[in-house]
């Protein structure tokens, strides 16, 4: 049994931790943090919304198929590690593009950011998907 004022701290920390875990998502190939402390920021703050509400209420309104996420992250992040290879690069070989942004300067896109990403979305989905069978199983 859980108090109002957890459910109103869980109500308002939800958004405020997932903003922060895609800012340490983006920020990560930098500066510290990147795609596995992201979503592991990311998969904390939803595992406590399932402590605080519990797993059925969570289900009821939210209830996403976490292995699909892990899928998904899985195919990002090999499509990524695999092609610099049609090219004639090395496995996991990363690219820089730098492109001039009006009011913002210089910015350098790096294929590694993808990558990233892809593990972003393994950590939440293979995480999320093991809370959620323990969470189910009586």
């Amino acid at each position: 049994m859980t108090t109002v004022i957890t459910k109103m701290i869980t109500r308002v920390c939800l958004p405020l931790a997932i903003l922060f875990s895609i800012s340490l998502l983006l920020a990560g190939h930098n500066t510290p943090g990147g795609g596995f402390i992201g979503g592991v920021m990311f998969v904390a703050v939803v595992a406590l919304t399932y402590v605080v509400y519990g797993i059925k209420e969570i289900k009821k309104s939210f209830n996403p198929d976490w292995g699909k996420w892990f899928g998904f992250g899985l195919t990002i992040s090999a499509l990524t590690a695999f092609a610099a290879l049609p090219f004639g690069h090395n496995f996991f070989r990363s690219a820089v593009e730098f492109i001039n942004i009006p009011f913002v300067g210089e910015i350098g896109l790096v294929s590694a950011g993808l990558f990233d990403i892809g593990v972003y979305f393994v950590v939440i989905g293979s995480l999320l998907t093991i809370f959620q069978m323990v969470g189910e199983d009586k």
